[in-house]
């Protein structure tokens, strides 16, 4: 065929030429092959090329080629060949005649190429162009011709990206107009209808986003659905299309608050990724709006995950971007949000600062008058507000005030986000006041708050944080003048912030908190009360089982001490059942993460023989990635539905009076309550639950107290405030007589946690005022927690629980001192095991052989080094061989499920196995030994801080020769730490009167017949660097403890 060509005309030839070119083409609309499109343009091109200038074809071919390679730009995106498009195309338009029918077609095409290159280039002089290339077109359009509604259709498109340009109200008008006449126009087969639908649905959802009426985005919403619903399933403008719908949602889950609207939003997102090729130009803009969504839902959830997830799509949209596309200023905009956001949960600069440089990036590429200007401008400022939080620089908080107040002025009267942009500008001048303590800038700051509260609707999600602004600048100029209106203001906003249903949780939260503090300081216990108890029934809320352990650790931190502050209003109301009440005000606030891992493995066999169907149903699972969020949606609806069937209507609730009574039956549980407003010990016991105030116990000693390490004054001190006045109330100041210990459970909150009540005392000989001369001591990190833990005793003989003891020693860490006495301690152990008739296995010190051998055991000895993670709780771990590759956390151990067959117990000779270093999680107890407890170990024994290598097998070798002459019970896992706790505790005190005269850190004790002296061992085997000392010799026996039954 291509021979012939040779010996046929010139004009012939050309024809030819163009038409395999149509057939390349062709097969191109087929396979999708960029190899076939470059086939037919280069036909194109050939043709073009020997076609006369006044060749009657010569149009058509110009604008064939002209639209090949605007099909080409399309696929892959290369300006040039839409610079290519538009050459060609105008040159048909230039050669045209003015009556020629080809005229109309070809002004509508040039037009469209305009409109890309703008989209492209943000060069608004390539849009003007556009728009009079298509009004041309219009104007030529006889009024009756079929393609009449595509020109007004284009023409509206063009008039909305103009809108987007300017903010000019009139074409955004002129937009809807032209989209609704030409919807109007189309039949409702047509094929165009439902392109016209979703245009018509960016008109208004443009129209909601400057007006705020959320009958627009209704609107917007019906027009995507519909556009959706006549399409074939594979449109190939599908995608587009769901990502509009999507963008609807989200819009509509910013002005309702509603998570539902959020997770449709994403889900629209996904699928419309999902239908994109790696190679679509489009793909980018999709991967932002995914993006996007993600960050949303970060900030209503908290999910860490859903941060990283959003940063990642926005970097991947970044890649996909060419260096001159107008979308790049978008997304470097996307990606500062991301890192501002993770900057505000971490705390760590280096996020910040790229968050500022991201932002500063998309800037230089907005144009002035950009309808995204200002919401570059207020995130710019949001960016060196944090650095102003973060160092101080009075020339940042300046430079602040300047962007927000740009922001505003330049931000319409009528405007979706003004609101906000108001109440950030009020923000910064508190902050200024702050600074300068000018009553002038205060004002200013209650003036920008107040007038965004006015524009905030009644159910805006936002409304309750607009509040407690308000609120708390009007407490700051109370303070400055002592006002009483402006008092009564704060609280009037502060309890309309936390009544406000529609608003995010944590947006509640900050006005509760408040309010209590407001009320307290007048003494006004009643309303503080209520304050109190209505904020932390939105803890649950605020913690769904759809979020990771790690991201609710990060929302409880902004309740610490809230449950606490709860308990001592209640009891200041001194009303019958105060008590109680304070007790169910500590379970609901405190120890939330682990009542919520204790549920996933909740007794539902009562609920197996009454309801089957509904126990099936009720399957709570870890689940990963977005499945977790519907399904921990669902697990909450099935919870409440159980809960109102007859005989459960107490399923997963805190525990009632009488089952807290019950939880004493071993012994009594003492809740040592601590708050600025007063400290308590809360005593629960078979017959009776009662208070024992403890005025001598101020929060400002318990915090001097913890700057150092406990010594025996602290001890003493701990005797006088605490242990003392609670031990006479129960009349336990006698030892026993018949060998029969008294057991009691301490629950100590806030502060007081990270000391060892068990070991208070004035400690002599002879002397029984101490407590371990008095009553073996164990702990528990919640009430909940204990019952739940006795309520899987009954299981134990329906289970088969291996004779298993798994025992790892770790001498020698890279970075760590070695531990020369952890093998001998376990050779002790394992003699003592298998005299139990328990099967030793000792595992690799590496993690996988170790977690391996835990599902199977009855005992884990652990004798090494022990990290705390003084930023996440989570990530402490046990020190294993290849800890700087992976680490036994917290986390890991959180992962096991050993409930079925739970093993006995978990013996951690380690440093700080129990100790939380940051006080915001002390209300949560997350440490080792809470860890082994909810992984499924019905005992631990763990240390508050760091242990002496030596101490350290004494300490095991006692503990076990007791659990062996006990025969494995509960009670002989106390009685043995007991032992062991007080025949050293009686070395330290014969050592001490024995060396009085000489100093304390040269101390010698003997440790067992026929082993190395202790003297010897304690003076060079630290179990950690930093010991335990004062003037009266080191405490080595004080930081054991027991977790358990």
């Amino acid at each position: 065929m291509f021979s012939k060509l040779f010996s046929l005309s010139q004009s012939d030839r050309a024809s030819q030429i163009h038409a395999l070119g149509d057939r390349y083409h062709d097969t191109y609309k087929l396979t999708r092959s960029l190899a076939d499109l470059e086939l037919a343009l280069q036909k194109f091109k050939e043709a073009l090329d020997i076609t006369p200038l006044n060749h009657p074809d010569r149009v058509r071919r110009l604008h064939n080629l002209g639209l090949r390679y605007s099909n080409k730009f399309q696929r892959i995106g290369v300006t040039s060949d839409l610079e290519q498009a538009i050459h060609f195309v105008q040159e048909a338009v230039d050669t045209v005649p003015q009556d020629h029918p080809d005229q109309l077609v070809l002004l509508q095409n040039l037009g469209i190429h305009y409109q890309q290159k703008y989209r492209r280039t943000n060069a608004v002089a390539d849009l003007a162009q556009a728009i009079q290339l298509k009004r041309e077109a219009l104007a030529i359009t006889p009024s009756n011709h079929p393609d009449r509604a595509k020109r007004l259709h284009s023409l509206g498109i063009g008039y909305g990206d103009k809108y987007k340009a300017t903010g000019a109200i009139a074409d955004l008008e002129e937009s809807l107009r032209l989209n609704q006449v030409a919807l109007d126009l189309t039949p409702s087969h047509h094929p165009d209808r439902a392109s016209r639908l979703d245009s018509l649905g960016v008109s208004y959802t443009d129209k909601y986003r400057i007006s705020g009426d959320i009958s627009n985005l209704i609107q917007a919403i019906r027009q995507y659905q519909e556009a959706l619903n006549i399409a074939a399933p594979d449109d190939k403008s599908r995608p587009r299309r769901l990502r509009n719908l999507g963008i609807a949602y989200r819009d509509k889950y910013e002005s309702t608050g509603d998570i539902s609207d959020l997770e449709h939003a994403i889900q629209q997102f996904c699928e419309a990724l999902d239908s994109t090729a790696p190679d679509d130009p489009q793909r980018a803009r999709r991967l932002q709006s995914l993006g996007l969504g993600y960050s949303k839902r970060y900030e209503k959830v908290g999910a860490m995950a859903d941060l990283d997830k959003s940063i990642q799509q926005f970097q991947e949209a970044l890649e996909l971007t060419p260096p001159d596309h107008s979308d790049r200023a978008l997304l470097f905009q996307s990606i500062g949000y991301g890192y501002g956001a993770k900057y505000r949960r971490t705390e760590d600069k280096q996020y910040l600062d790229k968050a500022i440089d991201q932002i500063q990036k998309s800037l230089s590429l907005t144009p002035q008058g950009h309808i995204h200007l200002a919401e570059r401008l207020s995130q710019l400022g949001t960016g060196y507000l944090d650095r102003y939080h973060s160092a101080g620089a009075i020339s940042d908080l300046e430079f602040v005030i300047q962007q927000f107040q740009k922001v505003v002025d330049i931000t319409p009267p009528n405007h979706i986000d003004r609101a906000e942009r108001l109440l950030q500008l009020g923000v910064a001048y508190k902050d200024k006041y702050q600074s300068t303590k000018a009553i002038s800038d205060l004002e200013k700051a209650i003036e920008q708050a107040q007038a965004a509260l006015e524009l905030t609707p009644l159910n805006h999600q936002r409304r309750a944080l607009r509040c407690q602004s308000l609120a708390t600048f009007y407490a700051y100029k109370h303070e400055r003048t002592n006002t009483l209106n402006d008092l009564e203001h704060a609280i009037r906003l502060h309890n309309e912030a936390l009544d406000h249903d529609a608003s995010l949780v944590k947006d509640r939260l900050r006005p509760g908190i408040t309010l209590v503090y407001l009320h307290a300081r007048v003494k006004d216990w009643s309303h503080a009360y209520q304050a109190a108890s209505k904020t932390l029934s939105l803890v649950k809320i605020l913690t769904p089982d759809s979020i990771e352990n790690s991201d609710k650790q990060h929302l409880l931190t902004e309740i610490v001490g809230l449950a606490s502050d709860a308990a001592a209003t209640a009891l200041n109301l001194n009303a019958a059942g105060a008590p109680f009440d304070a007790i169910r005000l500590l379970e609901i606030g405190r120890g939330v993460i682990a009542a919520s891992l204790n549920e996933l493995h909740a007794d539902i066999s009562a609920l197996e023989q009454n309801h089957p169907a509904l126990a099936k149903e009720y399957t709570p699972t870890q689940h990963q990635g977005d499945g977790r969020f519907s399904a921990g949606q669902a697990l909450e609806k099935m919870t409440q539905k159980i809960q109102t069937l007859p005989g459960f209507d107490r399923f997963l609730l805190p525990p009632s009076e009488d089952e807290l009574k019950s939880a004493a039956e071993r012994g009594p549980i003492v809740i040592v309550n601590v708050s600025n407003y007063r400290c308590d010990a809360l005593i629960i016991e078979r017959t009776d639950i009662r208070v024992i105030p403890l005025p001598l116990l101020k929060i400002g000693d318990i915090r001097n107290h913890a700057k150092g390490r406990a010594n025996r004054a602290t001890l003493e001190w701990l005797w006088k405030t605490i242990a003392q006045p609670i031990l006479s109330a129960m009349t336990m100041t006698q030892p026993p007589t018949d060998g029969c210990w008294h057991h009691i459970w301490w629950l100590p909150t806030g502060p007081i946690a990270k000391f060892p009540l068990h070991a208070a005392g004035i400690h002599a000989p002879g002397s029984f005022n101490a407590i371990i001369d008095l009553a073996m001591s164990s702990y528990c990190t919640s009430v909940k927690a204990l019952i739940y833990s006795r309520h899987l005793r009954p299981q134990l003989a329906r289970a088969s629980i291996p004779k298993k003891a798994v025992l790892v020693a770790v001498q020698k860490t890279p970075g760590y001192d070695d531990l020369e006495c952890a093998p001998t301690e376990i050779l002790i152990v394992e003699d003592l095991c298998r005299s139990m008739s328990l099967k030793v296995s000792k595992p690799l010190p590496v993690t996988k052989d170790v977690l391996l051998a835990l599902n199977d055991c009855s005992v884990f000895h652990f004798a090494g080094h022990g990290y705390t993670d003084k930023s996440d709780p989570f990530q402490s771990c046990l020190v294993l061989k290849d800890y700087e590759v992976v680490q036994l956390t917290v986390d890991k151990l959180l992962e096991m499920n050993l409930h079925v067959r739970p093993p006995f117990l978990a013996y951690l000779s380690a440093c700080g196995t129990g100790q939380i270093k940051d006080e915001k999680f002390v209300d949560e107890s997350i440490h080792l030994i809470s860890a082994c407890q909810l992984a499924g170990f019905r005992h631990v024994i763990g240390t508050l801080w760091e242990v002496n290598d030596a101490l350290c097998v004494d300490m095991a070798r006692i503990t076990y020769e007791e659990i062996q002459k006990g025969g494995m019970t509960d009670e002989s896992v106390c009685v043995g730490l007991h032992r062991a706790a007080r025949e050293l505790r009686d070395r330290w005190l014969h050592t001490l009167l024995a060396t009085r005269s000489r100093k304390m850190g040269s101390t010698r004790c003997r440790i067992g017949d026929g082993a190395t002296s202790g003297d010897e061992r304690s003076a060079r085997l630290p179990r950690d660097v930093d010991l335990l000392e004062d003037d009266d010799g080191p405490l080595h026996w004080v930081p054991y403890v027991h977790f358990g039954v």
